[in-house]
């Protein structure tokens, strides 16, 4: 059985992960793996600033996304395409959790890391925090509304430094200059998908 090939797309809230996701199993007739954030039950309270929650929100996450890049679950299909990477957990846990939390959550990830796929290629989309936040409004999920653009800025800091030390296939796509809704642009990604010879198959 062939390895099953597992593209995934990095970067902070409102670049346009799940859109370019979408596009993407569409084009590779490819398994899309979308962040299940609307069946986190923390999720609204901790954006509300309530820290009580953090650790139970940033754990379900974790659970949720060890479950869905499982090597054995992504082994039922040719590719697959995740609109979020794996690492992000980390980043958003070390933003959101203190010491004592932190100590717990590093425990649990200790337990689950050895069963996550790893992806054949990351695309890390960036964009400015001020086109992200206009996306984040426009697009009216109700939990969002609170983000704060100096979060917001602390978490973009955050991915930078950790593509900054990324050693595996990754493309950096600039949003200012893609837009990941337009076919155009989605075909010019893969073009640059196939360059990194990641060898995928329609």
């Amino acid at each position: 059985m062939l390895k099953p090939k597992l593209i995934s797309i990095a970067g902070i809230i409102g670049v346009g992960k799940t859109t370019l996701a979408r596009k993407l199993s569409e084009k590779y007739h490819a398994q899309l793996i979308l962040e299940e954030y609307d069946q986190n039950p923390f999720l609204d309270q901790q954006f509300k600033g309530d820290h009580g929650v953090a650790l139970a929100s940033e754990l379900f996450f974790l659970m949720s996304r060890t479950k869905q890049l499982n090597v054995t679950e992504l082994e039922k299909h040719h590719i697959c395409i995740s609109d979020y990477v794996f690492d992000k957990n980390r980043l958003f846990a070390s933003l959101n959790l203190d010491d004592t939390q932190m100590a717990t959550y590093n425990q649990v990830e200790k337990a689950v890391i050895n069963y996550i796929a790893q992806p054949d290629i990351v695309i890390y989309l960036h964009d400015t925090v001020k086109n992200c936040l206009a996306r984040i409004k426009s697009r009216a999920r109700g939990f969002e509304q609170s983000i704060c653009p100096s979060w917001l800025s602390k978490l973009d800091h955050a991915y930078q430094i950790f593509f900054e030390k990324y050693n595996k296939p990754r493309l950096y796509i600039d949003c200012s200059k893609y837009d990941v809704r337009c076919d155009q642009d989605v075909q010019l990604i893969i073009n640059m998908i196939n360059n990194k010879d990641i060898h995928l198959e329609y």
